[in-house]
């Protein structure tokens, strides 16, 4: 059997792979158990292998899979079941260290109606959270057919002002921090060779001060909203990380991190007039870039999703050393970090009172907590019927620290998740609920556990055109497929 050495500490639940001395197998679909109270009719197979620390995977269409590999910039294409040795696309001059790297993929081969025009009073404000790269500026677009066959990668980038996408600093030791940014890139997707062709840089957001909790899901919406996800760079110095809170009464203008930033690539002005604080940046100067943000306080988040059904987000985050979460993120949601992780009731020295509460913006406490981080990854809704009615748009989870996949169910009001004790009441009688969704300790916990074993751990999870599901799987560089047998 092949082996591959691991080097791996967990940095709280963040996503941070560093030297250590633990040696992971390269699995056998065989070693990843169906929790037997979701029934013995779902079955693990191996779809794909062969790539290098997968983090996000995009279907195109029926028989093509767009998948990122992490360190070596490249994004790989599965076709017809094979992976094939030449990439789509390579990014170069990538800043790969700890958390950095290329990341998030989203993609909608669909059309998409111009829906919400921003005013032009908006182009100042574009340009200055934007910056003034050459290759930001573009035409006019707008027709309902500009989303078309479109890809978007997040990706970290060592940059140079009024430079393009593949610029290469000349001075090799030049490692200043203020080089590197985390950039959303629009691409087309050549179907015809399966390529891609760079076309604009949509987002230029900052990559420092450390090379940690740089988010980087994406995921676009039925309206051609595009979500980016971006934690605080372990740098607590904006309001938006709730610093330093309303008890000093101060205010530090955004930075774009800590937050869910919402913009539509078909809209000539790129910025949604629908976005909750919109308004206030055109008011207030000294707001910058606010107009960007769909939420704020989060301090990590590698997991993004929009319910099929409502257009609701849904997205996960990392704690610091406790409460993992599962969060429902309505329009100005402010998440809470760096004052709340986790409910609110158990943040005994905190309170909604210590945020920094924008107007329009709302506290609310995660839909689900893990008190001992699981390094909580990708959301999923799955979009098929063919495992089970039951799982038909709910939720799939993944984790990084263990290897598991966790299932959620939503109420009728697609805003709770259900006690999985309702649901499965003949299957998990002698389970007790947990009333406070919180999962405590194992035993809580054991319930939402779908299947267990995925030790390359999970990246990454999407529902495929067959109808299966799909989990990318980062140290072993492989692709499952779970269908009903």
């Amino acid at each position: 059997m092949a082996f591959a050495a691991i080097m791996m500490i967990l940095y709280s639940s963040d996503l941070l792979y560093i030297v250590h001395n633990q040696i992971i197998s390269f699995q056998n679909p065989s070693n990843i158990k169906i929790n037997k109270n979701y029934g013995t009719d779902i079955s693990v197979e191996l779809f794909a292998k062969g790539l290098t620390r997968p983090t996000s995977m995009s279907f195109i269409n029926d028989n093509t899979i767009l998948i990122l590999e992490k360190d070596s910039g490249k994004v790989r294409v599965i076709s017809h079941g094979v992976l094939l040795e030449k990439p789509a696309y390579t990014i170069e001059n990538l800043s790969t260290q700890q958390e950095q790297g290329l990341l998030g993929i989203a993609f909608k081969n669909k059309s998409f109606t111009n829906l919400s025009l921003a005013s032009g009073k908006t182009q100042s404000i574009q340009e200055n959270l934007l910056g003034k790269h050459n290759d930001l500026l573009f035409s006019q677009k707008g027709t309902e057919n500009y989303l078309k066959d479109k890809v978007y990668l997040y990706f970290t980038q060592k940059v140079s002002e009024n430079k393009g996408l593949n610029y290469i600093d000349s001075n090799e030791d030049s490692d200043s921090s203020n080089n590197l940014r985390n950039r959303v890139y629009e691409f087309n997707f050549n179907n015809t060779d399966n390529s891609l062709v760079p076309n604009r840089l949509l987002l230029d957001l900052p990559a420092n001060p450390r090379p940690y909790h740089n988010g980087g899901k994406i995921d676009i919406d039925k309206l051609g909203n595009l979500y980016v996800t971006i934690g605080d760079l372990t740098a607590i110095n904006s309001s938006m990380q709730n610093y330093p809170g309303k008890k000093l009464d101060l205010f530090f203008p955004p930075n774009n991190t800590s937050g869910i930033l919402r913009i539509n690539p078909s809209v000539s002005m790129l910025i949604p007039a629908s976005n909750p604080f919109y308004n206030q940046s055109l008011e207030n100067k000294t707001l910058g870039s606010l107009s960007l943000y769909y939420a704020y306080g989060i301090r990590n988040s590698f997991g993004l999703d929009i319910d099929p059904v409502t257009g609701r987000v849904w997205d996960t985050e990392n704690s610091e050393s406790t409460y993992d979460e599962l969060n429902l993120v309505e329009p100005g949601f402010n998440s809470g970090w760096y004052k709340i992780m986790g409910p609110l009731n158990r943040n005994n020295d905190s309170n909604v009172l210590d945020l920094v509460m924008l107007n329009g913006s709302h506290y609310s406490d995660p839909e689900f907590s893990w008190r001992n981080p699981i390094g909580v990854t990708d959301v999923e809704f799955y979009e098929s019927s063919k495992l089970g009615k039951e799982f038909e748009n709910n939720l799939f989870v993944g984790d990084i620290n263990n290897g598991n996949l966790y299932f959620f169910k939503l109420n009728p009001d697609r805003n709770k998740i259900v006690h999985l004790k309702s649901i499965y009441d003949s299957k998990l009688a002698s389970n007790e609920s947990i009333e406070d969704f919180v999962a405590d300790n194992k035993s809580e916990l054991e319930p939402y556990i779908f299947a267990q074993g995925f030790d390359g751990r999970i990246t990454d999870i999407q529902t495929g055109p067959d109808g299966n599901l799909y989990i990318l799987s980062y140290f072993d560089g492989k692709i499952f497929r779970l269908v009903n047998s």
